[in-house]
Protein backbone atom coordinates (compact mmCIF):
# COMPACT_ATOMS: atom_id res chain seq x y z
CA UNK A 1 0.00 0.00 0.00
CA UNK A 2 1.52 2.99 -0.92
CA UNK A 3 -1.25 5.87 -0.58
CA UNK A 4 -4.09 6.68 1.61
CA UNK A 5 -4.96 8.83 4.42
CA UNK A 6 -3.50 8.06 7.92
CA UNK A 7 -5.26 9.52 11.04
CA UNK A 8 -3.70 10.58 14.06
CA UNK A 9 -5.71 11.24 17.35
CA UNK A 10 -4.13 13.28 19.81
CA UNK A 11 -5.32 13.14 23.24
CA UNK A 12 -3.64 15.07 25.94
CA UNK A 13 0.00 14.63 25.40
CA UNK A 14 -0.23 11.46 23.72
CA UNK A 15 -0.72 10.62 19.70
CA UNK A 16 -2.49 7.29 18.46
CA UNK A 17 -2.73 6.02 15.09
CA UNK A 18 -6.09 5.28 13.58
CA UNK A 19 -5.84 3.85 10.57
CA UNK A 20 -5.90 4.07 6.85
CA UNK A 21 -8.52 5.60 4.58
CA UNK A 22 -10.97 2.34 3.90
CA UNK A 23 -10.82 1.57 7.68
CA UNK A 24 -10.82 4.76 9.21
CA UNK A 25 -14.44 5.25 9.87
CA UNK A 26 -15.44 1.58 11.67
CA UNK A 27 -11.53 2.45 13.54
CA UNK A 28 -12.13 5.72 14.74
CA UNK A 29 -16.23 4.74 16.06
CA UNK A 30 -14.25 1.40 17.76
CA UNK A 31 -11.53 3.52 19.51
CA UNK A 32 -14.55 6.44 20.12
CA UNK A 33 -16.72 3.75 22.01
CA UNK A 34 -14.06 2.32 24.45
CA UNK A 35 -12.68 5.45 24.93
CA UNK A 36 -16.39 6.85 26.20
CA UNK A 37 -16.99 3.89 27.66
CA UNK A 38 -13.47 3.79 30.04
CA UNK A 39 -12.44 0.53 28.61
CA UNK A 40 -9.92 1.32 26.06
CA UNK A 41 -7.31 -0.87 25.88
CA UNK A 42 -4.54 1.58 27.10
CA UNK A 43 -4.59 2.89 30.65
CA UNK A 44 -2.60 5.83 30.31
CA UNK A 45 -4.58 6.92 26.79
CA UNK A 46 -8.02 6.72 29.18
CA UNK A 47 -6.76 8.78 31.55
CA UNK A 48 -5.68 11.53 29.23
CA UNK A 49 -9.08 11.50 27.37
CA UNK A 50 -10.22 11.82 30.45
CA UNK A 51 -8.33 14.34 31.63
CA UNK A 52 -8.17 16.37 28.18
CA UNK A 53 -11.03 17.17 26.67
CA UNK A 54 -9.68 20.73 25.24
CA UNK A 55 -6.64 19.50 23.96
CA UNK A 56 -8.52 16.40 21.71
CA UNK A 57 -7.54 16.75 17.86
CA UNK A 58 -7.97 14.24 15.64
CA UNK A 59 -5.31 14.93 12.32
CA UNK A 60 -4.57 13.68 8.96
CA UNK A 61 -1.55 12.85 7.63
CA UNK A 62 0.06 10.76 5.18
CA UNK A 63 1.84 7.45 5.80
CA UNK A 64 5.02 9.31 5.20
CA UNK A 65 4.60 11.57 7.38
CA UNK A 66 3.85 9.95 10.45
CA UNK A 67 6.14 7.02 9.45
CA UNK A 68 9.29 8.18 11.72
CA UNK A 69 7.28 9.07 14.94
CA UNK A 70 8.35 5.82 17.21
CA UNK A 71 6.56 8.01 19.96
CA UNK A 72 3.53 7.59 18.34
CA UNK A 73 0.81 4.72 20.45
CA UNK A 74 0.00 2.18 17.49
CA UNK A 75 3.23 2.42 16.14
CA UNK A 76 3.87 -1.39 15.50
CA UNK A 77 0.31 -1.21 14.20
CA UNK A 78 1.19 1.64 12.16
CA UNK A 79 4.10 -0.28 10.38
CA UNK A 80 2.29 -3.50 9.83
CA UNK A 81 -0.76 -1.56 8.13
CA UNK A 82 1.94 0.13 5.59
CA UNK A 83 3.91 -2.62 5.28
CA UNK A 84 6.95 -1.45 6.70
CA UNK A 85 6.90 -3.65 10.04
CA UNK A 86 10.05 -5.53 8.28
CA UNK A 87 12.42 -1.69 8.25
CA UNK A 88 11.94 -2.15 12.30
CA UNK A 89 14.09 -4.77 14.36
Amino acid sequence: MSSGIFAVATIGKYRLYVGESHQLKPRWAKMMTLLVQGTFPSQKIQQAWQESSEERRFTFHTAKEISDDTKLYGYRQFLKDTGSEEAVT
